[in-house]
């Protein structure tokens, strides 16, 4: 059921992008019988520009590695289902170690867990929101265990829960508990 609140999550911020026809360019497929036009079925790259959310991973060394494999391969399944070209991940457990933008698929492979240490995720959120090069109305994805301090948080997110965990505050963004 949490992948299922997930994937409205991502259907909420990242709505399917419009194909369009077009007979400016006709389609290739076509070659058998050349004199019937056909239009090309294509998408307005336009649409990718703005479309990314940032990802906020909970390094601490409470979270076991299992859970963060989990959580960032359903992230980057959602990610490429809705287009979403790129990822901001940011690794955070005394401090953020912010990783940049990576390609939807490179998530499950290529994140590198940095700290172990203790939690405190409030930094990571902060830099996020001082960025200039993220947007502004980009929504936060927040895969902690619980085990953090209350955060201020004033963008759109929702967090990713470890199994059985919970958190020490009232959020005011949606919360996905994994099973």
């Amino acid at each position: 059921p949490w992948e299922v609140e997930l994937a409205r999550w991502f259907d909420h911020h990242f709505p399917p992008i419009e194909t369009r026809r077009t007979y400016a360019r006709l389609s290739r497929r076509q070659s058998a019988t050349p004199d019937i036009p056909r239009p090309q079925v294509g998408r307005d790259p336009r649409w990718l520009d703005g479309r990314t959310f940032a990802v906020v991973l909970d390094t601490s060394g409470s979270m076991d590695r299992h859970t963060l494999a989990k959580a960032l391969g359903s992230i980057a399944s959602y990610a490429q289902a809705k287009d979403v070209p790129a990822v901001r991940v940011v690794c955070c457990d005394a401090a953020p170690y912010d990783m940049g933008y990576m390609p939807a698929q490179d998530i499950a492979y290529r994140v590198e867990v940095k700290g172990r240490g203790g939690t405190v995720l409030q930094p990571a959120i902060n830099l996020l929101e001082s960025t200039p090069d993220f947007p502004k109305d980009g929504p936060l994805l927040i895969i902690t265990d619980g085990a953090c301090d209350r955060l201020d948080i004033r963008r759109n997110h929702a967090f990713l829960l470890a199994p059985g965990r919970r958190l020490p505050f009232t959020p005011r963004g949606p919360v996905f508990y994994m099973t």
